[in-house]
């Protein structure tokens, strides 16, 4: 009994030294692999940032958004196909104008300059742009258009000419069939009519017509016919400056305020008067 007793008693320290020497040892193992794992890491974390910084700067589109390469090439390719359809339904536009396909671009655009196509195919002429009117209105106006103290109704617009020389208007007075007077016309650019002898140029005494009745004005206008040509010129027009008892062409009522076009041999009325004053024109 004492000599298994002291057996067991020499044999039970280096088992609790053996113990320990492989704790430590795995302890140790640990730490390498912790601070191998942390090497690891650090090492390709500084690799992926110096990769970043050399890697070129990403484009960037409008919104301010990264805009990838292959997203840009499928705008690209987007855009040239929208501009591909576009240019072929001109191209079938000017076709239906009557424009060869073989056309070059600089015909294209002048004939689109010219006219434009119509829900029904035909080509109408191009819209005159309105000028700016610049004259003075309210109680300037009245201050700077007065003439012996009165106010005037009507100012010239700044269209208003004189006839060319090559024209001779005149205007013919009758009553009862005879001509009692001959008014040459290519003197002024506008003609007052009306009872008041202080500011009109062509009196009327009748007493069914206004003090300031109507105004024959000569304006230099651009017309433009049905195939686009443009034809300038001086031409007489007649305004009623809103009369009590209205005037009249070849027999009709003209509307008040608005501008009516006069031709050669056309009959004017003012009121009520017998009077008659027939517009004739003598070219050279």
């Amino acid at each position: 009994m004492p000599r298994s007793h002291s057996r067991s008693r020499s044999q039970s320290p280096p088992r609790r030294q053996n113990r320990r020497s492989h704790d430590s040892r795995s302890d140790r193992r640990q730490q390498d692999d912790r601070s191998t794992r942390d090497s690891n890491r650090e090492r390709r974390y500084r690799r992926d940032q110096e990769e970043e910084d050399e890697r070129p700067p990403r484009r960037r589109d409008d919104s301010g958004g990264r805009h990838s390469e292959r997203r840009r090439r499928r705008d690209d390719r987007d855009r040239g196909y929208v501009e591909k359809q576009r240019v072929e339904a001109r191209d079938s536009k000017d076709i239906s104008r009557g424009l060869p396909s073989s056309a070059t671009p600089d015909e294209r655009l002048a004939r689109r300059a010219v006219a434009s196509t119509s829900e029904s195919g035909t080509l109408e002429p191009p819209k005159d742009r309105e000028e700016a009117n610049f004259n003075t209105t309210g109680l300037l106006a009245a201050a700077s258009n007065t003439t012996n103290g009165v106010v005037l109704k009507y100012s010239e617009p700044s269209e208003a000419r004189k006839p060319p020389g090559s024209q001779r208007w005149r205007l013919f007075v009758f009553k009862d069939k005879d001509i009692i007077d001959t008014i040459n016309l290519n003197s002024s650019s506008c003609w007052l009519i009306g009872r008041d002898r202080a500011v009109v140029d062509l009196p009327v005494d009748h007493p069914s017509c206004s003090k300031q009745h109507a105004v024959v004005q000569f304006r230099f206008v651009t017309k433009t016919d049905e195939f686009g040509d443009k034809e300038s010129g001086v031409r007489p027009y007649l305004l009623d400056l809103e009369s009590a008892n209205g005037t009249g062409v070849a027999g009709k009522r003209i509307p008040e305020s608005r501008y009516v076009e006069l031709k050669d041999g056309d009959l004017i009325t003012f009121g009520l008067s017998t009077r008659e004053y027939v517009l004739m024109l003598e070219k050279d």
